[in-house]
């Protein structure tokens, strides 16, 4: 049943854009923990668990080629709500899938789900801000993050609990927790987010005609789109090694012990999340343009500390500076991509996430094929030059201004 989005209180729109982008954070970190119990459950190799993992990136992958007429058809709610009762349900088939195949299959369509409602978040966001002229993108990806460490820690805690098992009921409980959250959010908490696109173009146009022209014309990528969609590129794969690798830098290059290499990324994921759920202010104080030009300033300056100065709680604390300045990059990117006018809003979204997903895909990948010929820290200096080039783009073709300047221009 629809509604009228004029009717409902900003607050409570905005709310239940929180709980889809808490959603596929909370999921997708409340799988990382039984990774271990089930390559000790099915007796993997690390090809066939690598195998078995790769399945939530083709199941993602999949999503994007019909996430953008998915949307435009039913909207972003109905996206939301399935997807978040798919997920569900895959997390709890992941405790009882039967053989290694099973579980190829579950993970195909966890991922494809948990992208799906991601771009479901992402899209019903961009059109928020352009009706409500407000900047909330990057605290709603804040909330992603929270949810990611809420996810890790909340599972961490019922399996590393020290109690014993019987019959898997400390691996049921966990789960079963997670699944509850994931079905309130996604029938409860979502019940606010918008059924229908035409909406953020009926605002955006007095003329009904030119909305709906404006739904059905338009190329499927643009020079902007490629541009802005590079920008995600660039930060899918720093954000990335950041999770993937500098626990392997801090290890092996710095003499970390194994139990303490993960501070450097928990120095990254602290500050990402607190600068997004405060970045919305940032950016409405100083302009996008600005946030993100000084974002990449300070990623360059914070993978540089990192590998230049060889000390441990050097490499750590500029690893949380990276995390500092990419927190509001790829946030800001998307909010800017929904004004681009040639392309519909759900399209333009789904396109720059699309470009962007390639890199968080490959990143990790290059990264160590670099880093076997030339050494981890000139790897991390190459990629601080590539985040060069999102400071450029970011100056040179995005305009300055908050949402509200941004929105009416596009009109």
């Amino acid at each position: 049943m629809g509604f009228v989005w004029s009717d409902v209180k900003p607050s409570k729109l905005i709310n239940s854009n929180r709980a889809a982008f808490w959603i596929p954070g909370f999921a997708v970190a409340s799988w990382g923990p039984f990774i271990p119990y089930v390559k000790e459950r099915f007796a993997l190799t690390e090809d066939h668990l690598g195998l078995l993992l790769m399945c939530m990136a083709i199941g993602a992958a999949g999503s994007m080629f019909i996430a953008s007429g998915l949307m435009a058809k039913f909207g972003c709610r109905l996206m939301a709500q399935i997807g978040g009762v798919m997920v569900a349900c895959c997390l709890a088939a992941v405790t009882i899938a039967p053989s290694y195949h099973v579980l190829c299959a579950i993970l195909i369509i966890f991922g494809f789900n948990s992208e799906l409602l991601a771009i479901a978040a992402n899209v019903n966001a961009a059109s928020l801000e352009r009706l409500l002229n407000r900047n909330i993108m990057s605290g709603l990806h804040g909330v992603y993050s929270l949810g990611n460490s809420v996810g890790v820690f909340l599972v961490a805690l019922f399996l590393g609990s020290g109690l014993t098992f019987m019959m898997g009921n400390l691996l049921l409980t966990s789960c079963v927790v997670s699944v509850l959250i994931i079905l309130y959010c996604a029938l409860i908490g979502s019940r606010y987010m918008l059924t229908d696109l035409k909406v953020v173009d009926d605002a955006a146009h007095k003329n009904e005609v030119d909305a709906a022209n404006t739904q059905k014309k338009g190329p499927f990528i643009t020079p902007m789109l490629f541009l802005l969609g590079l920008i995600c590129f660039i930060m899918f794969i720093t954000e990335g090694s950041m999770l993937d690798w500098t626990g392997v830098f801090l290890n092996t290059i710095r003499g970390v012990p194994l139990h303490e290499a993960g501070y450097g990324f928990a120095a990254f994921s602290i500050m990402m999340t607190i600068c997004r759920l405060t970045g919305d202010k940032v950016v409405a104080t100083l302009g996008r343009r600005r946030v993100l030009v000084m974002g990449a300033i300070i990623v360059i300056a914070g993978i540089c500390l990192a590998v230049m100065v060889p000390h441990p709680m050097v490499a750590i604390v500029g690893f949380g500076i990276v995390g500092l300045g990419a927190a509001n990059i790829v946030p800001q990117t998307i909010s800017y991509a929904a004004t681009v006018k040639e392309v519909p809003i759900q399209r333009s979204v789904l396109v720059v996430n699309a470009i962007g997903y390639i890199g968080g895909l490959l990143g990790p990948a290059l990264i160590g094929f670099i880093a076997h010929r030339i050494g981890l820290e000139f790897t991390f200096l190459i990629l601080a030059a590539a985040v060069i080039v999102v400071g450029v783009i970011a100056y040179t073709k995005i305009r300055s201004g908050n949402i509200a300047t941004l929105t009416a221009a596009a009109a």
